[in-house]
């Protein structure tokens, strides 16, 4: 059985009703009147859409996630970049993230060049001006060193994120991480590093139970390394789950991988992304313990995709060319990169869990298939706090589709994925995506805005026959004139938001 990565929208809603139907209410018309709520931003690291419960998933047990998809709205199309850095950047300033000149994920080596723009307004530094009391708790991976401390950017906390000391240069590998002031080595491979992370953000809550706060809270799971205690792992030991179909592996993916080793592969990371829904119930018990429940936004987003043999592939935008093979890396015999990255914008790379609870505004158990982002996140809380500014953002203010009202929302959603680390051969492929619900249309080219391989690369897939992004309809004639006018609106996306091959 192939698990589906496009669940059907029917059974989603019907799977809602059935966990919980007391809460089916009609909205709050009075939600103008009401104090501006507390904030809470959840990014989840390497969190495919396929991986929560409520998006159709009958093996993966995330019954936290899935009571936010209860007492909120699930967006079915929820789109980011398929890697972490930009995504980030998207997320915390409304901007696609050329425009703020992060590309690709930043290494510790790029501290002195790469980074966020010092000054680049933030949820953070905007609520913070409003009053808020605003933290970082977890991931931060927008610069690295004193150049691009987090508290540079709004935060008058931040906790748990990777550090550099000023002047101080490390490999990623040897980078510690702060908590509570005290700097902690090796935190990654810490099995109870989800744990410590999330009761650090259960503190934050309880400390600031009397201010009205904001909490970006970034999860370091269920990212690689899948290291996370025995009960999360024991959840999956004696289950029977769903696996991609491995009919169509060729290579070396069909020579190493098979059914029973990709299953303890996709048990390692489910359990991650259990061991990340456990913790969340901490942070919801907590609110519910305080009284605070009721006046706090709540979003739970995934950084990016995440593929565990679906298209024979291990990883997100970046991903490797899966096989496995004994003593492949330290850990886990799937991590090398030995026979090639497998540049992409499919589906599986930037369709993320996308989830808002706002109680006494959205009808719980919503689920809502306009196309979203995670550059809509910025306008939103800007629009629901009541702040007038004349920023100019990318994203749009979801408001009126969280209060269930009619609007001229996107047609279709554009992104580009500049990839300047981990290409074969020293390649940087330069990807540009146009999702509507119908089409998927990804084009592959050099830095100098050239095809690659002729255009061979370039994909075109019909989502309505074709969900799993399987049947590559490109190189057909019949669809030449689709592909004219995809290509038109997406360059006309191109020019309209100023994006440009100069910065890498």
């Amino acid at each position: 059985m192939q698990i589906s990565t496009n669940p059907d929208k029917a059974l989603v809603f019907c799977f809602l009703l059935i966990l919980a139907p007391s809460y089916l209410v009609g909205n709050n018309d009075s939600t103008d009147k009401v104090e501006p709520p507390n904030i809470i931003v959840i990014f989840s690291d390497d969190q495919a859409q396929w991986t929560v419960g409520a998006y159709g998933n009958k093996d993966v047990s995330t019954p936290n996630m899935d009571r936010l998809a209860v007492e909120g709205m699930m967006f079915t199309n929820g789109f980011t970049k398929p890697v972490c850095s930009p995504s980030r950047a998207m997320l915390l300033t409304g901007l696609y993230s050329h425009r703020v000149g992060i590309p690709d994920y930043i290494l510790p080596a790029d501290q002195s060049t790469r980074g966020l723009p010092v000054g680049t307004p933030t949820i953070a530094s905007i609520l913070k001006k409003k009053g808020y009391v605003t933290g970082l708790i977890g991931k931060w991976h927008l610069g690295y060193g004193e150049r691009y401390y987090p508290e540079k950017y709004g935060f008058d906390v931040a906790d748990v994120y990777r550090y550099n000391a000023p002047g101080e240069t490390t490999g990623l590998d040897d980078i510690d991480n702060i908590i509570r002031g005290k700097r902690v080595s090796k935190f990654i491979e810490d099995p109870e590093n989800g744990d410590i992370l999330f009761e650090r953000a259960v503190e934050y809550i309880r400390k600031n139970q009397n201010n009205r706060f904001f909490l970006y809270l970034s999860t370091y799971k269920p990212h690689l390394p899948w290291i996370v205690p025995d009960r999360d792992h024991n959840v999956y030991k004696d289950k029977e789950i769903s696996l991609p179909d491995i009919s169509n592996f060729s290579g070396i993916t069909r020579e190493t991988v098979n059914k029973t080793n990709l299953e303890r592969v996709m048990k390692e990371y489910y359990a991650a992304v259990t061991n990340t829904d456990r913790n969340l119930g901490k942070v919801l018990d907590e609110l519910d313990a305080l009284g605070l429940a009721k006046n706090t936004l709540i979003f739970y987003i995934g950084d990016n995709g995440f593929m565990v043999g679906q298209h024979g592939m291990l990883g997100k935008g970046n991903a490797r060319v899966m096989y496995i093979r004994e003593g492949a890396h330290k850990y886990g015999d799937y991590l090398g990169r030995e026979y090639g990255t497998a540049p992409n914008m499919l589906d599986n790379s930037v369709l993320v869990p996308f989830m808002v609870k706002w109680p006494g505004v959205i009808e719980p158990g919503s689920v809502n298939k306009n196309l979203v982002s995670t550059i809509d996140v910025l306008p939103t809380i800007m629009d629901i706090v009541g702040i007038e500014s004349d920023l100019n953002v990318d994203g749009k203010s979801m408001v009126p589709l969280l209060k269930g009202e009619e609007t001229n929302w996107r047609k279709y959603y554009c992104d580009t994925y500049d990839m300047i680390h981990l290409g074969d051969n020293g390649e940087q492929p330069h990807m540009r995506m146009l999702r509507s619900d119908k089409w998927k249309y990804i084009t592959y080219e050099d830095e100098m805005g050239r095809p690659l391989d002729n255009g061979t690369r370039n994909q075109l897939f019909n989502l309505d026959t074709d969900p799993e992004e399987l049947v590559n309809l490109y190189d057909k004639e019949e669809y030449d004139e689709t592909i004219k006018f995809l290509e038109s609106s997406l360059r006309n996306w191109m020019f309209e938001s100023q994006y440009s091959l100069s910065y890498k």
